[in-house]
């Protein structure tokens, strides 16, 4: 459920920015203001762009002590911990996301539980605590593998 979120909010602010930025410009009370009309149009374009780039990336994972476990292309691939060649996790977002690079490919996976962080800080600056089990399954695979 995470995933299909994740997969669908950056495309979603950016397509919001982008009509807001069209808006603007074609509204007749006011005189278009182009370095917010660049602005805003530019970060909704590049969030669009990150979702073409992302969106098959973001993928529901399941991990045990041994096993990476996650669906590509309809098909279910099972990988070893040992044929991850990196894994972590995305800081300052939250909930916690999470990459993998196996056999030079890039996979992002956020944790599947909604209570499983905590998030302290400010609105502009944050940190994010993973204390899901997914999080602890992860962390001690890579101490155990050195990844």
């Amino acid at each position: 459920m995470q995933a299909l979120f994740w997969r669908y909010i950056i495309l979603t602010i950016g397509i919001l920015l982008l009509c807001l930025s069209i808006l603007k410009f074609y509204n007749p009370d006011h005189i278009t203001d182009w370095k917010n009309l660049i602005i805003f149009s530019g970060a909704g374009l590049l969030l669009i762009g990150l979702n073409i780039f992302l969106f098959d990336r973001i993928k529901t994972v399941k991990v045990n002590h041994s096993r990476i476990i996650y669906e590509e292309k309809g098909e279910q691939k099972d990988i070893n911990w040992k044929d991850v060649n990196r894994v972590g996790r995305i800081l300052f977002i939250a909930p916690p996301l999470y990459f993998a690079i196996i056999n030079k490919n890039l996979i992002i996976f956020p944790t599947e539980r909604n209570f499983g962080y905590s998030s302290f800080g400010s609105s502009s600056v944050f940190v994010v605590i993973d204390h899901s089990k997914m999080g602890e399954i992860i962390n001690k695979a890579k101490e155990q593998y050195l990844i």
